[in-house]
């Protein structure tokens, strides 16, 4: 298994760890109706990361650009951005929810990326 994709199946266990021990803290306080803004704005980090991956891996091999990589990000950031809102106006959950949700995804990534530095030394940094 290459190493963006253990990146991919790491930080998705860790994005869904973090979800459901919200949600149940969200439960636990009395706010049910958050539930469904945390699923959602969990999904596109979700989105977010594997979109991220799949343009890490187009881009293995070849010497990209600043600017290849600055069009790729800020594509990526637009799109994102712009279905938040979707998911915000039609699906009317929780906005709250959406946003703590969503913000799990750098720290996902961020634990997965640590434990994977961890696991192997060798690793280059």
């Amino acid at each position: 298994m290459g190493e963006l994709r253990r990146f991919e199946l790491t930080t998705s266990a860790v994005l869904l760890a973090f979800l459901c021990v919200i949600g149940a803290a969200m439960i636990a306080i009395g706010h049910p109706r958050a539930i469904a803004g945390l699923v959602a704005g969990g999904l596109l980090g979700l989105a977010n990361m594997v979109w991220m991956v799949g343009t890490a891996r187009r881009f293995l091999g070849h010497a990209p650009t600043a600017r290849m990589l600055q069009l790729a990000a800020a594509i990526r950031f637009l799109t994102i951005a712009v279905l938040l809102g979707v998911v915000l106006i039609v699906s009317r959950v929780d906005p709250v929810g959406a946003a703590i949700g969503y913000g799990c995804f750098p720290i996902a990534g961020a634990v997965a990326g640590w434990r994977m530095m961890r696991a192997r030394p060798g690793l280059p940094i």
